[in-house]
């Protein structure tokens, strides 16, 4: 027995092996599909997220190509064209022939673009489409309200007074600076701008009413297009040559001769996006700048916006991907503290804007994409472990009944044998009187049953685990089944000194179709059990009872033995278990009896279960046998 808990104790151990070699690896596997799960969110969230960036850089460059193709003229409310002809093919002279500027004489497209302006370096600030002019005012007045409408043109002139009083040529200028310079780390791009050196921008030239936004650190280089500047490049106009002095419109019929013209290039940048501040918590303006840089003169040009109107339009374009996306300004520091490696991913390429999106890859999202592979994979690994861990049970289990089933075996054959060996030995030597022989060979002929049926019994379990046993059932009346079962159970209770006791309460004439020998070695398992456990008791009884009730024989062997333990109830049907008190009691047996008993009475389709631990009334176990009254032959 000690080799037996020796052999327990490796078994568990290389199975608790086994459980921790699966749950480790099954946890690194987990949490290795977890890292892969929340990468492919990520990946397919920044996949999305270039996208919605793409459709709204999109729509901003598809604005800027139209503007910055734009003539240095047409920023002007009246402007000179470069040369002009009459009907007869002479040219004119363009000094004296003034038109209109394209943006007052056309209809507005974009509902969030409130003023195009033209600002030189002395403050004096202008709009295309609010002409200046005493003279020409009411007629250019007239044909911007007809194409814009009086809300529009309203607006205009809104932002111009607004812009004229609260941002400076020098702001602008610094403001500038630092977006071209914030764009060109972007893009890497050296030419963005045809110009002279700006003044660069320091942290005390912002209001302080606009807090520069902190960026966050991007996780993965960006990948980029170019420059938002280097992409408005081809849709700049080639250097135009422009009259000097034709702006202060000389009249030249009052000397009947031309003046003195001389001419020098204009050359303009592309437009960069930058953010204006604005009073009483309207929100920025956005303004879209270039220069113009005649000679020595540098001038600014470009648009205004309001951010509140061009929010919604540009977060229409990415609903049907992000419906609960938001954008927001992002204000650039001065151009020395500018790192690439701040520049969040999610900022567009065309506009200072940062696209703002719920995270993907939480936790429950990460759940919810791996649930069904790791729920799966856990559940087949603990079905496995399960199973192993069973198996193993089992090993240990049937190595116990072995080493029980040899200890019992070698237990139940020491006895005989001995008899055997010491009462032979006395005849063979003629110690034994006349008188006793007779006794002796009784003693020795009961000790040969013994080993007779403890050798049929190891025989029968071994053709129930085979399924070889047949079946010989036959047709009786039921109250006879008693009647033949009778006189055995008596000399059984009478061998082990205990009375008997039998009742039957079958109907008269009820017929019993069965395997009787088969019901009698049931009976004949039970009946020895109760004897076994009824002697040595006080008034020592073992009942036989036989009924019918729901169309099944019942057949009851109660004892007034001491019972069977709770921990015992479980385990003494299975082969070669006996109970715990078996050998302090002295009570034989191998551990097969009860086992069989099941076996056989499954056998006749019926079942064979302890009823009472303790009977009420005997007080010992009460077992019963459940077997239908007619069954079919089968082998």
């Amino acid at each position: 027995m000690r080799r037996s808990r020796k052999g327990t104790r490796y078994a568990l151990v290389g199975f608790f092996l086994i459980c921790a070699v699966v749950l480790g690896g099954m946890a690194w596997a987990s949490s290795a599909t977890w890292q892969l799960a929340k990468l492919k969110l990520e990946e397919d969230h920044l996949q999305k997220v270039r996208g919605a960036l793409g459709r709204m850089d999109d729509y901003i460059l598809g604005v800027l190509k139209g503007e910055a193709s734009r003539e240095y003229g047409e920023y002007h409310a009246l402007w000179e064209p470069e040369i002009m002809f009459s009907k007869q093919g002479h040219d004119l002279d363009t000094r004296i022939l003034l038109q209109p500027s394209p943006i007052a004489t056309s209809h507005p497209t974009r509902d969030w673009v409130d003023l195009w302006f033209h600002v030189n370096e002395q403050g004096d600030w202008s709009s295309p489409h609010l002409p200046h002019d005493e003279e020409l005012d009411e007629v250019l007045s007239d044909l911007v309200i007809k194409n814009w409408g009086l809300s529009a043109t309203n607006r205009a002139y809104h932002a111009l007074n607004w812009v004229r009083g609260k941002v400076s040529v020098t702001e602008l200028c610094a403001r500038l600076s630092a977006a071209i310079e914030r764009d060109r780390i972007l893009g890497a791009s050296t030419d963005v701008l045809d110009a002279p050196p700006l003044p660069q921008v320091t942290s005390g030239s912002w209001p302080e009413r606009i807090s520069p936004v902190p960026l966050g650190r991007s996780r993965r280089p960006l990948t980029r297009r170019g420059s938002p500047l280097s992409l408005q490049q081809k849709y700049v106009p080639e250097p135009k040559c422009i009259l000097e002095g034709a702006s202060e419109r000389e009249d030249p019929s009052a000397s009947g001769e031309r003046g003195p013209q001389t001419s020098t290039d204009v050359v303009t940048s592309t437009l960069v996006p930058l953010w204006l501040s604005v009073d009483g918590g309207e929100g920025p303006k956005i303004a879209f700048v270039r220069t113009a840089v005649q000679g020595s003169v540098v001038e600014y040009q470009g648009f205004i916006g309001e951010w509140a109107r061009l929010k919604p339009e540009l977060l229409r374009r990415i609903a049907n991907v992000f419906p609960d996306a938001d954008v927001e300004p992002v204000f650039p520091l001065a151009a020395e503290v500018i790192d690439p490696a701040a520049i969040s991913e999610n900022e567009m390429e065309q506009l200072p804007v940062r696209l703002v999106v719920p995270e993907t890859a939480t936790r429950a999202n990460v759940w919810r994409s791996v649930r069904g592979v790791l729920l799966t994979s856990w559940t087949a690994a603990v079905v496995v472990l399960v199973l192993a861990g069973w198996g193993v049970r089992n090993l240990v289990a049937l190595t116990d009944r072995r080493l029980q089933f040899a200890y019992a075996v070698t237990h139940e054959l020491r006895t005989p044998l001995t008899t055997f060996r010491l009462y032979t030995d006395m005849l063979a030597s003629g110690l034994v009187p006349e008188s006793s022989k007779e006794e002796y060979l009784w003693t020795l002929n009961a000790e040969a049953q013994r080993l007779a049926t403890l050798v049929e019994d190891v025989l029968e379990y071994a053709r129930l685990e085979n399924q070889k046993v047949r079946l010989t059932p036959s047709e009786l009346e039921g109250r006879s089944l008693l009647d033949r079962l009778t006189p055995a159970f008596e000399e059984r209770c009478k061998v082990n000194g205990v009375a008997s006791r039998t009742q039957n309460d079958v109907a008269e004439g009820q017929p019993v179709h069965t395997d009787v020998d088969l019901v009698g070695q049931i009976a004949g398992v039970l009946v020895n059990n109760a004897c076994r456990h009824a002697r040595g008791s006080k008034d020592a009884t073992v009942m036989l009872h036989l009924a019918t009730e729901n169309g099944s024989l019942q057949l009851d062997v109660v004892d007034t033995g001491p019972g069977i333990d709770r921990a015992d109830a479980r385990k003494i049907f299975k082969p070669f278990r006996r109970g715990r008190n078996a050998d302090a009691t002295g009570q034989g047996g191998i551990g097969l009896g009860l086992s069989l008993a099941r076996s056989w009475a499954s056998l006749l389709g019926g079942r064979l279960e302890l009823v009472a631990r303790q009977h009420p009334r005997f007080g010992g176990a009460h077992f019963r046998l459940t077997i239908p009254t007619h069954m079919s032959a089968r082998e």
